[in-house]
Formats: structure tokens, sequence, C-alpha cells
């Protein structure tokens, strides 16, 4: 009986790991059709003069930081639609409720994830809290390269895309994309060296994925779907 209830629960966990509802998006593009390490200029060097000073930095944005703001970078280490955007946007954004943008920024962050993570190995900047033990690692810690900062790139090219999708609310989107990134200088895992590397990094995902017809495609039907969920003209 032990053995029977065992195999079910396998089944079950296999069957749930093949839904639809949980398969990861396809990313639009590679690291072989953008190749971030011969694009960007190369971060601050290890142990130098500049990296002390970059951690100087660091550490005085930690001590600024009030408790509400320690925690709103935790809420930050969030990549979704809605922790981004929702709350300048002025309306809560479920997946749920919006199955169209939801697919065309999901894709947009495996394409971040995938074109990024081999920019990281090969660059090897070590994280702030990694490299001095007086920045403290306030929000969850993640182990990989620091530059460039990946949350920051993802940031950067959802914001290029959500403010083609509504020019009327670029100010605030903008005004996000800042708040957003400071919260991983402010959490211990990057120095704003890494923040220039991924807005220049996310800039760069953004211009690329214009050649894209899929991209093209899932743009128009978020266009509609999200301007007509937050009540705006077509």
């Amino acid at each position: 009986m032990i053995l029977r209830r065992h195999v079910l629960a396998l089944l079950a966990l296999a069957a749930l790991a093949a839904s639809p509802a949980l398969a990861r998006e396809k990313p639009y593009l590679t690291a072989q059709d953008l190749d971030l390490v011969t694009t960007l200029p190369p971060p601050v060097a290890n142990g130098s003069d500049a990296d002390r000073e970059q951690q100087a930095v660091v550490l005085a944005a930690q001590r600024a930081a009030s408790p509400e703001r320690i925690e709103q970078a935790k809420r930050d280490t969030d990549e979704s639609l809605d922790t981004m955007f929702g709350a300048v946007l002025g309306k809560t954004l479920p997946a749920a409720s919006l199955p169209a943008t939801t697919r065309l920024f999901e894709r947009i962050g495996e394409t971040e994830e995938v074109v990024v993570a081999p920019t990281k190995k090969a660059f090897q900047r070590l994280r702030p809290y990694l490299s001095n033990p007086e920045i403290k690692p306030l929000v969850r810690p993640s182990v990989s390269g620091s530059y460039p900062s990946g949350h920051t790139t993802h940031v950067n090219v959802a914001a290029i895309v959500l403010g083609s999708i509504l020019p009327e609310k670029r100010e605030a989107i903008w005004g996000r994309v800042r708040d957003y990134a400071w919260s991983r200088v402010i959490g211990g895992m990057h120095y704003p060296n890494d923040l220039d590397g991924g807005a220049r990094a996310g800039t760069a995902i953004a211009v690329a994925l214009q050649s894209r017809p899929e991209f093209k495609a899932d743009l128009e039907a978020a266009r509609r779907e999200l301007r007509q969920y937050l009540g705006l003209a077509p």
C-alpha cells in the first residue's frame, strides 16, 4: 500500500511537470543570437581601486536604507510583470487575467536568462556581499556572476517593450526601473557598474527582438489585451 501511494505520488508530480501551465516559455533569442560578451564593456576589475569605490557605494546604500526600503528590496527580487510595474500602472497585473501579456513578458524573461547567464560566467565578477564581509546579503542571495545585473537587464528590456505598448505611461515606467534596479544595490547583490551593464544589455536585447516575427506577433496581442484591461484607447 505504501509503495502504491509512493508510485501514485510520483505519477502525479510527473503529470504536473508536463502540464502546459507549468511549461516554461521559449526564449525569443539565445546567447548565440546575441553575444553580450563581445558588445558590453568589461566590468570593474575585482580587487581594483575602482572595485573598492564600488563597494563603498553599496555600503553607503545599505546604511542609508530604511527598514521599509529593505523590505521593498526583498519584494523586488521577484521578476514578475506585476511586481516590476503593477504599482506604477495603477492596477495589479494578474497572470490569469492577462494571458497574452503574461506570455510575452515571460518569454522576455526567459530570453534575458539565456542571454545573460553565459555573459555573467564569462566576466566572472564577484558579487558585493562575496567581496566584502561588511556588505550584507539583505535579500535572497545569488551566487552567479555579478556583471551584468540580470534583474536590471530584465526590467530594462521589459520597460522598453511596455513603454511601446503604453507610451502615455513611460515616465512612470522608467521611474520604476531606476527604483527596482537600485534594490539590487541595497540588497548587496550588485554594484552600480552592474546596473550600468544591465541597462546596456536590456537595450541590446530589446533592439534584437525587433527582428523576430514571433515577438512582433506576441507584442501586438499583448498590446490589445493590456490596453483594454487598463481602460486605455486602442
